[in-house]
């Protein structure tokens, strides 16, 4: 198999792949188990969705006769991100570990992570055939694969199918009409105010929450054909296109079909209540508005600019190999089975919103059977995860940043263009001290 070089790296080049923003305290997390017989795995799956992955892996391990996975769960977020990175760093690595799709570029560049040998994963029946195309182009940094995708969780549209049948816009198949502008999305949105008497038909949080700011532009600008270059000298964007996403952004959260002013606790729960009928969400939410018993259907967001381009924001949890100078071959072997095992048992996944990544998965009739999963699954053949940096993706300060700036366009406190003009600032600064992927 080969092997990462062995780079040693500088604190402060550990710290920028982890987002410069943990503490270090607690990061002295014991070295991995050493029995042949035990793979460590380390994790920041809690609530539901490590509940489904506790279940995942220990139908996993029943099928592996010589192993035994052991789920290492730590905080999410940015702590865990430090924790990854320094485990590589120090000689503390674990077997198996999880990262999003998104903070790929801080963490292969350096060494951090070992690539995955293909002619190995193949031998379980893992290959790029086993994954979408976004999913694979994006785990591979030079010319190596890094990552392995569990799934793919995107920015979609549930809405209330109760509400659209009274508001006489629910068509055959649980599905509203074709939205083709941004006009349509608001007609919608009076419709399902005439039914409710509520004040919005539609709900998106975005008041103090960067990341679902960053999500729903992500979607709009990617809608039309435009993208971040991030690895140059300079930040090289579409400004005709940011100021337009930016601005519809701006038309859709006018107090008129949704709030001015909503955050993301008050949006989902004005949507669970039945107070409006479509809410701008992660599909993660999908358990919470099932358990809630919301009479439910779900679209990916389309594009209202006339472009013809699909495209939304979206992230993967991926399996990745922490960094170790010295692997133990057995152990390594031990791991590529187990994460074949858990890839193809990765139905239950769907269960938390996912859309599984691999693909016999995904065509299997049990994954085709649930909604509204399915209805939304072909987002995972056009997302646009993150532009690659050692600044950007989960946990990272970035989106947080973004939303400071943009969130006051949406408030009505500044212009699109000075907005679009303060970012291209701030991100110059950050690009400045980036690592380079």
């Amino acid at each position: 198999m080969s092997k990462s070089p062995n780079i040693r790296l500088s604190r402060r080049r550990v710290l920028q792949a982890a987002g410069l923003s943990a503490l270090l305290a607690g990061c002295g997390t014991g070295p991995a188990s050493r029995s042949s017989q035990e793979i460590t795995f380390w994790h920041l799956l809690t609530g539901g969705d490590g509940e489904r992955m506790n279940a995942i892996v220990n139908k996993a391990d029943a099928e592996l006769p010589d192993a035994h996975i052991k789920q290492i769960v730590l905080s999410w977020g940015a702590p865990y991100y430090t924790k990854l990175a320094m485990s590589a760093a120090g000689g503390r690595a674990p077997d198996l570990g999880i990262a999003h799709m998104s903070r790929l570029a801080g963490y292969a560049p350096g060494g951090l992570l070992d690539p995955w040998d293909l002619n190995r994963l193949a031998r379980y029946g893992i290959t790029e055939q086993s994954f979408t195309a976004p999913a694979w182009k994006s785990s591979m940094v030079d010319g190596k694969t890094f990552a392995l995708a569990l799934d793919s969780h995107t920015f979609v549209a549930f809405f209330n199918t109760e509400l659209a049948g009274k508001a006489g816009v629910l068509e055959s198949g649980d599905k509203l009409p074709e939205i083709k502008t941004l006009e349509d999305m608001k007609n919608l949105g009076r419709e399902f105010k005439k039914v409710t008497g509520k004040p919005y038909g539609l709900s998106y949080g975005f008041l103090g929450d960067g990341a679902q700011v960053w999500r729903l532009f992500w979607t709009f600008y990617t809608q039309h054909g435009a993208t971040f270059d991030l690895t140059g000298d300079k930040f090289v964007y579409d400004a005709e296109a940011f100021g337009a996403s930016v601005e519809a952004m701006r038309s859709l959260v006018d107090g008129d079909v949704a709030s001015k002013s909503a955050d993301y606790a008050t949006a989902s729960s004005t949507f669970l209540n039945g107070d409006s009928g479509l809410v701008f969400s992660g599909v993660w939410e999908l358990p919470q508005y099932q358990d809630a018993k919301v009479p439910l259907g779900a679209m990916p967001i389309p594009n209202m600019f006339g472009t013809g381009v699909n495209a939304n924001w979206g992230d993967s949890h991926t399996f990745v190999l922490p960094h170790q100078d010295n692997p133990d071959e057995h152990r390594r072997e031990l791991a590529y089975q187990a994460v074949a095992a858990i890839l193809k048992n990765s139905l239950p996944w769907g269960g938390a919103g996912h859309t599984p990544a691999y693909q016999p998965v995904v065509n299997s009739p049990e994954f085709k059977a649930l909604r509204p999963n399915r209805d939304y699954a072909v987002t995972a053949t056009y997302l646009h995860y993150d532009p690659p940096s050692s600044f950007t993706g989960a946990a990272s300060s970035f989106m947080t940043q973004f939303g400071s700036i943009v969130q006051n366009v949406l408030i009505g406190q500044t212009s699109v263009k000075d907005a679009v003009a303060a970012f291209a600032e701030r991100v110059s600064v950050l690009m400045s001290k980036a690592v380079q992927r």
